[in-house]
């Protein structure tokens, strides 16, 4: 019996978790179904930064769940004016499956018109067992990407990790700057992270850095520029090679401060100094609580 787990699955959180693991309980070789762009990329027309996993990210936290098989299905305007069930029978047609798995608040078709209800009510038509997820809480809330948003937004990082049962983390491409660190004693990595994705309040934070390549997460003292399309700098706390043109993942462990306004020369190598300072200290404690731990 093929199953099919479908929806937007922004921030593969642990909400989204449990709808993943309830269709590979059912069906080890269950496949995912998510849309590309997500719906409210879609509906804001290039202009929302929002979007917590671009689609590169979320494929791997998907495949990390232990998911196989990705689907992604176009969301344009022929996905957008759909009625629910025709919808559906597009989707039938290309899938052929027996169970569709879905979380509590998934809405789909023209004007989100179909609701879990009608989703059932057209599987129940076709032969097709459904599943709806309950929803899964914290702090007597139900865990949702626009929770993280909020709590991302203000720079709530232990909020948001709560939440995704991991680091919130950004991915790009490692490009040349102007050298600024470098000339302070501060070499960074560029990180030119895409424009739709959120990032916390601009400022910096101790963080890891998987960078392509190395096979290991390497603490580093990150800073989040005021404008959204300039690159995320991370310095690394351990000498590497030459980076450029690889892949990182920079993941937020710690707020550390806000950023300062056009700061001399002397400050900002100052303010930089401490933050690598901070950054030792908050990875050194982190993993010792680990050890501990187990």
């Amino acid at each position: 019996m093929q199953t099919v787990a479908m929806g937007a699955f922004d921030g593969i959180h642990l909400g989204h978790a449990e709808v993943v693991h309830t269709a590979l309980t059912s069906d080890p070789d269950a496949l995912v179904v998510c849309f590309e762009p997500i719906p409210r990329q879609f509906f804001g027309h290039g202009d929302w930064r929002r979007r917590l996993t671009t689609a590169g990210e979320r494929r791997r936290e998907l495949e990390c769940l232990g998911v196989r098989d990705i689907v992604t299905v176009p969301f344009d305007d022929g996905t957008v004016s759909m009625s629910p069930e025709e919808f559906l029978e597009s989707l039938m047609l290309r899938l052929d499956f027996r169970r569709l798995v879905v979380g509590w608040d998934f809405h789909f078709g023209s004007g989100r018109s179909g609701t879990c209800e009608r989703l059932k009510q057209w599987c129940t038509s076709r032969g097709v067992d459904s599943i709806i997820a309950a929803p899964l809480e914290t702090g007597g809330e139900p865990v949702k990407s626009e929770r993280i948003r909020g709590l991302l937004e203000k720079g709530e990082l232990d909020g948001c990790r709560e939440l995704l049962g991991r680091f919130y983390s950004a991915s790009g491409a490692c490009s040349r700057g102007r050298g600024v660190g470098r000339q302070l004693g501060f070499p960074t990595l560029n990180v030119r992270v895409p424009t739709c994705k959120m990032l916390p309040p601009s400022g910096s934070y101790a963080g890891l850095v998987d960078l392509e390549g190395t096979g290991e997460s390497i603490p580093a003292a990150v800073f989040v520029p005021v404008r959204s399309d300039g690159p995320v700098e991370a310095h690394l706390l351990r000498t590497i090679g030459d980076a450029y043109g690889r892949s990182a993942e920079i993941r937020f462990v710690s707020r550390l401060r806000d950023s300062v306004q056009s700061p001399g020369t002397g400050e900002l190598r100052e303010l930089i100094a401490g933050d690598v300072r901070k950054t030792e200290k908050v990875i050194t404690e982190m993993v010792e609580n680990r050890k501990e731990c187990s």
